[in-house]
């Protein structure tokens, strides 16, 4: 069954299927910090709406739906339109090179973002593999 993305739910899910995913364990063990994915303001919602995860050496710890993303503070957001979410978790966009034509735009640390790179690698594509609705 698809879930709505980004939706309470959807944010569980994606819990679930990192926590379950030994690459991403092994990517991420030295990671720790909170990520926030979220899609940009459009007609349905005019604030932006998203997923904050809070991730620690290769386990997400808690990650909810946040339906107004204004007043949240996070270490890093990935971010692009809704449009181009659904090509992404379609599998039909690489989330990296998505960053580097502009496609997604990444906010935070990039030092600390280029160490693991493989890490959030396969988180993307760990979120790509919930079944999702947009």
């Amino acid at each position: 069954m698809a879930l709505k993305f980004p939706s309470e739910a959807w944010a569980q899910a994606l819990a679930t299927a990192l926590n379950a995913n030994p690459a991403y364990a092994e990517a991420a063990k030295a990671w720790e910090g909170d990520l926030l994915l979220l899609v940009l303001p459009d007609e349905q919602d005019p604030n932006g709406a998203g997923v904050h995860l809070d991730l620690a050496h290769g386990t997400c710890r808690a990650a909810r739906y946040v339906a107004d993303p204004r007043g949240v503070s996070s270490e890093f957001v990935y971010e692009g339109r809704r449009a181009d979410w659904a090509r992404l978790v379609r599998h039909e966009l690489d989330p990296i090179k998505a960053i580097l034509d502009g496609t997604f735009k990444v906010r935070g640390n990039l030092a600390k973002l280029l160490r693991f790179t493989r890490a959030a690698k396969e988180l993307v594509e760990t979120a790509a593999n919930v079944p999702t609705d947009l």
